[in-house]
């Protein structure tokens, strides 16, 4: 996002309009962040939600942390990461939250911008650290946008662009986003043929991937290492990160592109946000949450925890917080 879009991007933009929704907008409280806080997993182990924050504008201060949100908190505080590599410049983008042999282990998409090195970062996971395990870099992983653990250890990563930061590819609706597989240090193509390549997720088998510009959700088999049996299950305007909740999928939507791009570069200018449930086997798309952008701006995740949808944002240091079920 740092260098996202540019002028050949709004040509794309200013022709991809889409009307709002009717639905009420839902009550929401905003919460503090640090800034960019663009990708959340619920750490039910230690009672809390992981929030992956970076600041993620140029005019902004450099700042990348993992932070914890807990359920009476009306903040988030960051977690101490140690045994890092002294060189490492911790940029992180989407988050994943796996448990591998009775451990759990956060991956971290990274960018890290003064070198252009993209990769995907490991932790173990404590109550109050993060203890540094490994970094994946490799070839395949040019333009990483989201991550997604398997128990047996593996993880799978979305490449949004075949060059990170390259407009041009969404300017003319490139398919060149792809899904890679990493099993240790060796990565290969598990899927490809994609316009923005967005979040990823894994359950029971399945995988589902969504497009921000082809605005779809899509459901794959896994088998040895490719994603295979395509679906569609879902059409999202500006589809971003996925979480699971129970057997659904929930999923934000940049629905007005072109007010994305002024939230982009200036915070006052409001990105409205909306929030849907998918349901895979069903097919059907229900919208859940709307705000026109003073609670919640640009939402890029949403999860469902404790009777309450929590929706971050891809830029402003804000936590909208909704009850559910009234």
């Amino acid at each position: 996002m740092r260098t996202l879009f540019g002028a050949a991007v709004m040509c794309v933009l200013l022709n991809s309009c889409y009307t709002l929704p009717k639905y009420l907008q839902t009550d929401a409280k905003s919460i503090n962040s640090g800034p960019g806080p663009e990708d959340m997993v619920i750490d039910s182990m230690n009672d809390r939600i992981l929030v992956s924050c970076s600041a993620r504008r140029k005019s902004e201060q450099d700042y990348g942390e993992i932070e914890a949100l807990y359920p009476l908190a009306q903040y988030t505080t960051p977690l101490v990461r140690v045994n890092e590599p002294i060189d490492l410049s911790f940029n992180p983008h989407g988050i994943d939250l796996v448990k591998v042999n009775e451990k759990w282990f956060l991956l971290v998409v990274n960018h890290e911008h003064k070198t252009n090195i993209n990769s995907v970062l490991k932790y173990e996971v404590y109550a109050d650290t993060l203890r540094f395990i490994s970094k994946t870099v490799h070839p395949l992983i040019v333009s990483p946008n989201a991550v997604c653990g398997l128990s047996n250890g593996d993880f799978i990563v979305s490449n949004d662009a075949r060059k990170k930061g390259n407009a041009w590819e969404i300017l003319f609706k490139l398919k060149h986003g792809q899904i890679i597989y990493c099993h240790d240090t060796v990565c290969t193509v598990a899927t490809e043929g994609y316009c923005y390549a967005n979040g990823i997720e894994y359950e029971n088998g399945k995988v589902f991937l969504a497009s921000t510009m082809q605005n779809k959700v899509w459901q794959f088999d896994i088998e040895n290492k490719k994603l295979i049996n395509r679906v569609e299950i879902g059409r999202v305007k500006g589809a971003d990160n996925i979480r699971l909740y129970g057997q659904e999928l929930i999923v934000p939507g940049h629905l007005r592109f072109v007010a994305f791009l002024k939230h982009y570069k200036n915070a006052e200018k409001l990105s409205p946000s909306t929030v849907f449930r998918i349901n895979p086997t069903t097919k059907t798309t229900v919208p859940i949450f709307y705000d026109n952008g003073k609670k919640i701006s640009a939402a890029s995740t949403a999860l469902i925890w404790k009777g309450k949808l929590y929706v971050s944002g891809v830029f402003n240091p804000q936590i909208a917080v909704v009850p559910l079920g009234k």
